[in-house]
C-alpha cells in the first residue's frame, strides 16, 4: 500500500492544547470521540500501556477516535492510514467540536493505496487497531492485508479488530439511515433496494451523518453509500476469525454481539442460520506470538 500523503500533527512539537468535550454538538463526532474510544481503551488497556506504545490505526477515517485516544487516554503515538483523506478535516472538526487549536503531536496520518504492503515502512508497531473497516476490504484482499498487518506487528503485540454491522445482520447493508426495514437487503435485489434509497427524503439519525456528507450533497451521498453497500465483502464472524488465525494471529479474546429489532422473516431462516442473522458485531483482541 503505497504512501501517497503523510499528514503530520499541527505545528510540530508543542505543549498540549486545551479542549472541552462540553462543546460537542455533532452526534457522529461524539459517538467516535467517546463511545468508540472507550471501547478500544477498555479492550487494550489491560494488556497495553498506550502512553508508550507505537500504535497503527488501519482505516482511520476522519481520525476522531485516534484523537480521543490521544487526548482522553494519553496515547503517545498513533499513526492512522486510510485509502481516503477524511483525516485532513480533523483539525477543523476538532476546533469546532472541542475547541482544540492544534492536534496532538502523538498523531500522524497517511493515505495508502490498496495492494501495496505496509510492511517495512516503519519499525514494527506494538498495537494495531481497526474499527468498522474490514467489512469494506475486497474479499480476496482480506487475508493478504491481515498477513501484511501481522508482519507490521512486533512479537507479543496486540491487534484490536472490530466490525459493526456484519453483513447478514438486520442493518448489515449500512443503509439503515435510508431504509428502516431490517434484513431488507437480504430480501430484495439491488434495483429494488436502490429505489428505496433514492426515494427517501426523511431526516437521517444524527449519528449516521459523517463529515463526508457535505462533500457529496444529499443525492451524491446516497449513491456513495449505496456503492459502498454493493462492495461489502459479506464476511461472517466465523470467516473473520478463521482468516485472522490463518494470517498467524492468536485470538486472546472475542465478543459477538447480537441484535434482533424485529422477528426474523421465515424466508430468511430457511436460507441462513439464525445466529448469522442476529450477529451484528464482532470484537476481537488478537496477538502475535
Amino acid at each position: 500500500m503505497k504512501f501517497q500523503n503523510f499528514f503530520k500533527s499541527f505545528f510540530g512539537r508543542s505543549p498540549a492544547a486545551s479542549w472541552s468535550a462540553e462543546k460537542i454538538t455533532d452526534a457522529w463526532f461524539q459517538s467516535h470521540f467517546e463511545y468508540a474510544a472507550d471501547v478500544v481503551h477498555a479492550w487494550l488497556s489491560p494488556v497495553v500501556d498506550m502512553r508508550g506504545a507505537r500504535m497503527l490505526q488501519f482505516g482511520c477515517g476522519d481520525g476522531i477516535t485516534d484523537l480521543a485516544l490521544a487526548l482522553r487516554y494519553g496515547a503517545g503515538h498513533i499513526h492512522g492510514v486510510d485509502i481516503r483523506r477524511e483525516y485532513e478535516k480533523l483539525p477543523k472538526i476538532a476546533q469546532q467540536q472541542i475547541g482544540l487549536s492544534r492536534l496532538p503531536e502523538a498523531l500522524s496520518f497517511a493515505t495508502i493505496t490498496p495492494g501495496t504492503p505496509l510492511q517495512g515502512r516503519a519499525q514494527p508497531y506494538d498495537v494495531l487497531m481497526s474499527w468498522s473497516t474490514f467489512e469494506h476490504v475486497q474479499r480476496d484482499q482480506v487475508l493478504p492485508i491481515l498477513q501484511d498487518l501481522y508482519a507490521c506487528l512486533r512479537p507479543g503485540g496486540y491487534f484490536f479488530l472490530q466490525i459493526e454491522p456484519l453483513y447478514y445482520s438486520a442493518f448489515g447493508s449500512h443503509l439503515g439511515r435510508y431504509d428502516p426495514a431490517p434484513w431488507h437487503h437480504l430480501q430484495v435485489d439491488d434495483d429494488a433496494l436502490w429505489q428505496v434509497i433514492e426515494q427517501c427524503n426523511g431526516p437521517m439519525h444524527a449519528d449516521e451523518v459523517d463529515f463526508g456528507f457535505e462533500d457529496f450533497g444529499p443525492d451524491g451521498y446516497k449513491r456513495f453509500v449505496f456503492e459502498e453497500y454493493r462492495a461489502l465483502n459479506r464476511l461472517t464472524a466465523d470467516e473473520l476469525v478463521q482468516l485472522t488465525t490463518q494470517a498467524g494471529f492468536s485470538v486472546v479474546r472475542q465478543e459477538r454481539r447480537h441484535y434482533e429489532p424485529a422477528p426474523i422473516p421465515e424466508v430468511l431462516l430457511e436460507k441462513y442460520e439464525r445466529d448469522i442473522l442476529l450477529n451484528n458485531e464482532i470484537i476481537l483482541l488478537l496477538q502475535k506470538k
